[in-house]
């Protein structure tokens, strides 16, 4: 485990074009250390750090994560790295002592309404299950080309 130093705020410092300004003084913070398996993917930090304090998936998928690390710039968790398959040790085990996640909530009252940079597979895979609870499996084996026995095994996995 990995302990990461988390700060959640709302996101009104979101700039266009990826850049986040880096104010203070802002109301609604909530800072926490979060321990973290090695093994999770650093592509999903920002969610699995939001579900460990409490956080619903819903506001960890639409959640974008500023990693500051030291006295350096703050910069946006997916210009980190390409490589998929990089895991939270990969990437700070070395500096997690220096290391603040600085968590943005975003608030869309519609998964639908999300920037299409924010689609990822966590997005997708927390749409569809908010897609199978809602509808039942034969109104769903009429909107999905599914077979009826995949929408069931992923109706069941949705809970």
């Amino acid at each position: 485990m990995i302990p990461v130093y988390c700060v959640v705020e709302q996101a009104d410092g979101v700039v266009s074009g990826g850049v986040v300004s880096d104010g203070d003084g802002r109301g609604d913070r909530h800072a926490e250390f979060v321990l973290v398996r090695k093994d999770i993917l650093f592509t999903q930090l920002v969610e699995t750090a939001l579900v460990a304090l409490g956080y619903s998936h819903n506001s960890a998928v639409q959640a974008r994560g500023i990693i500051k690390v030291g006295r350096w710039n703050p910069m946006p968790i997916h210009f980190l790295t390409d490589a998929p398959e990089a895991t939270v040790a990969d990437m700070l085990l070395d500096v997690y002592h220096m290391v603040t996640l600085r968590i943005l909530l975003q608030s869309f009252s519609r998964l639908e309404d999300l920037p299409s940079e924010q689609w990822n597979h966590a997005t997708v895979r927390n749409a569809l299950k908010e897609l199978l609870k809602e509808m039942n499996q034969s109104s769903l084996a009429k909107e999905c080309p599914l077979s009826q026995v995949a929408a069931y095994v992923m109706s069941c996995h949705a809970t």
